[in-house]
């Protein structure tokens, strides 16, 4: 678990408050990030890849709002080794980040396994209109993904770049 002060970090972030901030039910991810900011991003990138799932995907969220280049490395990382909830809130944070980081995120979640992490992925690729970039992923999943679904909704992306 992640120390409960952080001294390195600029003197308006406090480790307990950002913890309280996460343990809620329902979050302002906006006005979070505008709160900690980028001070917080050493520490929500060791609460990413702590045990406790829930605080992993809310720390993953949070830093999907928080515009600052560190959080692209946190988002790659949380795409490729944490729980199916937590890459699914690194492809939707892949939205929030330029084209280059959205690229090396998405490229993780669109070759997921998980239904979910790629339906997000495909949702992101569309909302950033990246559909271009990932065709050749986009074309095998629509063609040979386990899941229908996700098939079908890829194949209508791919409906839409041709």
């Amino acid at each position: 678990m992640a120390k409960s002060t952080s001294k390195s970090a600029a003197q308006d972030f406090d480790a307990q408050e950002l913890l309280a901030f996460l343990r809620q039910d329902e979050l302002d991810y906006p006005a979070g990030a505008k709160k900690f900011g980028k001070a917080a991003l050493p520490f929500l990138a060791e609460l990413v890849e702590g045990n406790d799932e829930n605080l992993s995907i809310k720390a993953a969220y949070l830093v999907g709002y928080i515009d600052d280049e560190a959080g692209n490395d946190i988002l790659q990382m949380a795409a490729e080794k944490g729980s199916a909830p937590v890459r699914i809130a690194a492809a939707f944070g892949a939205q929030k980040r330029g084209a280059k980081a959205a690229e090396a995120i998405l490229s993780k979640s669109l070759d997921d396994n998980d239904p979910s992490v790629v339906k997000f992925a495909l949702r992101s690729a569309t909302a950033m209109k990246m559909e271009k970039t990932f065709k050749t992923k986009i074309d095998k999943i629509s063609k040979s993904f386990l899941d229908d679904g996700i098939k079908s909704e890829a194949l209508n992306v791919m409906k839409k770049i041709k």
